[in-house]
């Protein structure tokens, strides 16, 4: 351990006296080395909820994550089971939807196409030969990137920062979040607190097969002028002009869809 009187005769300085936890204000000119950046270079850790076929609750797994039951939260970055909740957080950026085509289950599964457009007849909804509904050949996500403010480390906050990512049966609460968002009125979006939690598990009525849901609702508002909601708006205005992150999101079959995988919606999965 280096003594101050001899940072004195050294030069040696303390890191504690030129470091600070403070976002430094203002918009930086010119240069400034974060140039070329894209989404292939990012990964943002994401809020999942373990099915039955989820690879993070299988101990023979790559992705397996220790102590992680059916129906309980769970953090990719953290690699830790999250219980059933509920989770608060603020929303830092949302995104619209998504389509990604994957390749059927009997194929091996695996992406076929990750960046299906809006109007492609593939994100269409059809009518089978027996009249009944079918779901489209691409998958939809709804994407939102949030502030965790559970076990919130003011000095170390982007540790907080994950994705929610809305796919299949998470479809209703991505709708349901997105009606809450717009019953707040004329608010900046990071003012909202909300919460996320395991609902009660759903039954496919033609498979009988059972399938985890998440549950969201809203929770209240960031204090006024508080440290935490000047750091929210300060992430919101951050992530406002940045294109949408590689979220870590395993692509194997058994994660492209939960138990429902090679089955029609539930009568209530919202259409297109």
């Amino acid at each position: 351990m280096t003594t101050e009187l001899e940072k004195k005769h050294t030069g040696i300085v303390a890191f504690e006296d030129f470091l600070t936890t403070d976002r430094p204000e203002g918009k930086d000119e010119g240069e400034l080395g974060n140039e070329g950046i894209g989404r292939e270079d990012v990964t943002m850790p994401r809020i999942g909820l373990a099915q039955m076929m989820s690879p993070e609750i299988n101990p023979t797994h790559e992705r397996s994550i220790d102590g992680l039951k059916f129906n309980e939260l769970f953090h990719t970055g953290w690699r830790k089971p999250l219980g059933p909740g509920p989770l608060h957080f603020v929303i830092l950026r949302r995104y619209d939807p998504r389509w990604i085509e994957f390749f059927p289950i009997d194929q091996g599964g695996g992406v076929k196409e990750f960046n299906v457009q809006k109007g492609d007849p593939r994100t269409d909804f059809t009518t089978g030969t027996d009249g009944k509904r079918v779901k489209p050949i691409a998958t939809m996500f709804y994407d939102y990137i949030v502030l965790l403010l559970n076990d919130l480390d003011l000095t170390n906050p982007m540790n907080n920062v994950v994705a929610l990512s809305f796919k299949s049966s998470g479809l209703k609460a991505a709708k349901n979040l997105n009606m809450l968002i717009q019953a707040r009125g004329q608010k900046l979006l990071p003012k909202g607190v909300y919460r996320i939690a395991a609902g009660k598990p759903a039954t496919d009525k033609k498979s009988q097969g059972t399938y985890a849901v998440y549950v969201v609702d809203n929770a209240g508002w960031l204090k006024p002028d508080s440290e935490v909601e000047k750091m929210a708006i300060g992430m919101f205005e951050s992530w406002k002009d940045r294109s949408a992150p590689k979220i870590d999101t395993d692509t194997t079959a058994e994660e492209i869809d939960d138990s429902l995988a090679n089955n029609p919606p539930p009568d209530d999965m919202p259409q297109m």
